[in-house]
């Protein structure tokens, strides 16, 4: 049988036609296509090794003999499996190619999977699989006792149907390749198309097992685990054991060892005379001999330190560090999940919402914030909320109680309180002095050499950097030219998007200095009467 893999013409992401498998099965005759039709298949055991041979009905009908293949070998009818076995809507023939695709393509590769299934999407592919193998009560085994009556050509009518919707659906909107970077997300040093950050909480965590390694442990039926022999540690031990039991030793005792740093972190090594030698598999070319030759390097000789037993002790230890690792990274992991889900990622939205608390609330909920862990993101809003509800309702309460000391009994007593106490002025519960702002100091501040002596008072008194000034100063100045001299101080307050009073002590500042030239508005000419 000739089975060749079809190759893929297009990108991983993008629609194809499906309507062929992703392998092709070829008469050993005339090499026409069998994959979609009845074929007959060489019982011989001359013609089984490898994948057999398959005969087309035509070469068959005429006894075609090929190869070791001869017309009087015995054979068998292999009909297309177009029938379901655990699904309904999938064919014998699709669970085939399903379990070939994931053992060629790798378990999660799915759209290569449904490349090679050939009538099925990803996400059909991957659903079918968790539902009919994964959520199996027999797993991995899917159940075997499912029975299905549908008549052969109604299913296969459903087969073409499907195909043919397939293929002329349009296909979806492309999708934006995610990006990762530490410049791209309003949290710097997140990468949001990896879901990690460019340094790691407890980022050191894995310096403790990156050198970790581990020998021969008889712990836990390890001493029943069949070794391969032909593994070159499995080799080295053997030999190392055959020369200790005959009384030879190595002479190349002085040679480097390969692995000898294992030995000597485990419980139990191996002395370096007793160490046995094996071939290197290496093939190294010398480019600068004229003659090619570096045949007698290919088989160079290295001593290999078998690999040393695990004593209880020493695994003990090399399992304690594999556990504070662990705990390290279930830590970080823990740190993230609460991340992702309470949007602490979300950092501007969240800075909106935290202008908009008073003082009060934003201490409560900064002393709240270690109770996140304890709970779920629902049910820290809430508790949280009920804790302001709380400290809303015991201030007012503190309110009525201050009143009602005072001899305050009713709302309509309380409303004129407050009125009075408003309109005393000299009653330091009730008056609240506005003391002006101290001056900005300039002395620091960049751009305080284009700015005069003048300007540099008036910028500190107004609280006001040197940038946004001259920004403020051009603004106006421009203004006032582009409409000839006839700008007034209300316009001017629409034009710069500060405090009013600022905007006035500036524009004040500007006509004193020249800057801006006000004409006043000439006076309407009276008109006398000539009587």
């Amino acid at each position: 049988m000739t089975v060749s893999h079809r190759k893929r013409q297009h990108q991983p992401d993008e629609i194809q036609t499906v309507n062929e498998p992703g392998l092709q099965i070829q008469c050993d005759s005339c090499m026409c296509d069998l994959t979609h039709s009845i074929r007959i298949k060489c019982a011989d055991p001359v013609c089984e090794p490898g994948d057999g041979v398959d005969i087309c009905p035509a070469c068959f009908c005429q006894g075609k003999e090929f190869g070791k293949h001869k017309r009087g070998h015995a054979y068998r009818m292999v009909e297309l499996h177009s029938y379901p076995i655990f699904s309904e809507d999938w064919g014998a023939d699709e669970e085939l190619l399903l379990l070939e695709g994931i053992s060629l393509q790798g378990m999660g590769n799915w759209q290569a999977i449904a490349e090679h299934v050939g009538t099925r999407t990803k996400e059909e592919v991957e659903k079918h699989y968790n539902t009919v193998y994964v959520d199996s009560p027999n797993w991995p085994l899917p159940n075997m006792n499912v029975q299905f009556n549908i008549d052969p050509n109604e299913f296969q009518e459903r087969k073409r149907r499907r195909m043919s919707h397939m293929n002329t659906a349009p296909p979806p909107p492309p999708k934006t390749a995610p990006t990762s970077g530490p410049g791209i997300h309003e949290v710097a040093t997140f990468l949001p198309g990896r879901l990690e950050f460019e340094h790691e909480l407890d980022n050191d965590a894995e310096d403790l097992v990156k050198d970790l390694e581990f020998g021969i442990c008889n712990e836990w039926n390890g001493d029943e685990i069949i070794e391969d022999e032909n593994d070159l540690d499995v080799r080295a031990r053997a030999r190392w054991v055959e020369e200790r039991k005959s009384g030879k030793k190595s002479t190349s005792s002085t040679q480097t060892l390969v692995n000898g740093t294992n030995g000597t972190t485990n419980g139990h090594h191996i002395p370096v005379n007793d160490l046995p030698k094996r071939e290197s598999r290496t093939k190294s070319e010398d480019t600068n001999t004229e003659n090619g030759a570096g045949d007698d390097d290919a088989n160079a000789e290295e001593v290999t330190q078998p690999p040393p037993y695990e004593t209880k002790e020493s695994l003990a230890f090399k399992l304690t560090l594999l556990e504070m690792y662990n705990q390290r990274v279930d830590k970080r992991h823990e740190a993230k999940a609460i991340m992702f889900d309470r949007g602490l990622l979300e950092y501007k939205k969240m800075q909106a919402a935290e202008k908009k608390r008073p003082k009060d609330e934003k201490d409560i909920v900064q002393r709240l914030r270690p109770f996140a862990r304890l709970q779920t993101a629902e049910d820290y809003e809430v508790f949280t909320a009920d804790i302001l509800y709380e400290a809303i309702l015991r201030k007012r309460i503190q309110e009525l109680q201050h009143y009602r000391r005072m001899g305050l009994t009713t709302a309509a007593d309380i409303e004129k309180y407050e009125v009075d106490c408003i309109k005393r002025v000299g009653i330091s519960e009730c008056y609240i002095v506005n003391f002006p702002a101290a001056p900005l100091n300039l002395a620091n501040s960049p751009s305080l050499h284009l700015l005069t002596p003048a300007e540099q008072t008036l910028c500190s008194q107004l609280r006001i950097l040197p940038k946004p000034y001259l920004v403020i100063k051009e603004t106006l100045v421009r203004e006032y030219a582009r409409r000839g001299g006839k700008l007034r101080r209300r316009e001017a307050r629409d034009l710069v998007k500060i405090d009013v009073n600022k905007t006035s002590r500036v524009w004040d500042f500007l006509v004193q200095a020249g800057f801006l030239k006000i004409t006043p508005d000439p006076q309407p000419v009276a008109i006398q009467d000539p009587a």
